[in-house]
């Protein structure tokens, strides 16, 4: 879980990133330019985005996609279809996406909208995971995530279900709020009782 929504920092980053350098290679050319600035318009807009994030050895650790990306001059920024996808083969793979997604407060503040679905492949010690929501938001500053819309958590066979949720990364602390419903297969009881010692 604690990959899943670590992607979901990754994927807001490399957005921002993106919408930062597009806006900084072009500004030199916009000084030349007076213009009244429009909170209603957007300053830029991209389209068709892939930013790649490498790790510290210059090896591609991750993929982010976008449709297109509009920043407005009060600092906000929004993506239609952002996607994430990890590439590291030593890690299980993971890969997240929704509808759109809002930055605001310069990055302190992600929305993540419509069909919010976080996945992350089966590794040989855990069974694949999906998390799927409508609204998800993020804090990057302080690695939390909360949402007030129904949550569906599948962990291999076994599924939890309710309305509204908070995950600390740091902590490492999962909470569905309420109408909690969680449905645990024999065979998954099972393997955990053997693993006991």
């Amino acid at each position: 879980m604690r990959d899943r929504l670590t992607s979901l920092i990754a994927i807001a980053l490399l957005v921002t990133l993106c919408a930062m350098s597009y806006w900084y290679s072009v500004k030199a050319e916009l000084e030349n330019v007076t213009h009244l600035s429009d909170l209603n318009s957007p300053d830029f807009i991209a389209r068709d985005i892939t930013i790649t994030q490498f790790d510290d050895d210059g090896i591609a650790k991750a993929k982010v996609f976008a449709k297109e990306v509009e920043h407005y001059s009060d600092g906000h920024a929004n993506a239609k279809f952002p996607e994430y996808a990890s590439l590291n083969p030593n890690e299980a793979q993971i890969t997240a996406k929704s509808d759109r997604a809002t930055m605001v407060d310069g990055g302190a503040v992600i929305h993540f909208y419509n069909n919010v679905d976080i996945r992350q492949a089966a590794t040989k010690d855990a069974p694949a995971s999906r998390l799927l929501t409508s609204q998800l938001d993020a804090y990057p500053d302080t690695d939390t995530y909360k949402s007030d819309k129904p949550v569906a958590l599948t962990r291999g066979e076994d599924t939890s279900h309710g309305i509204g949720m908070d995950y600390d990364n740091v902590d490492r602390t999962f909470k569905l709020r309420s109408r909690v419903q969680t449905v645990i297969q024999p065979k998954t009881v099972k393997e955990v009782e053997r693993k006991q010692p």
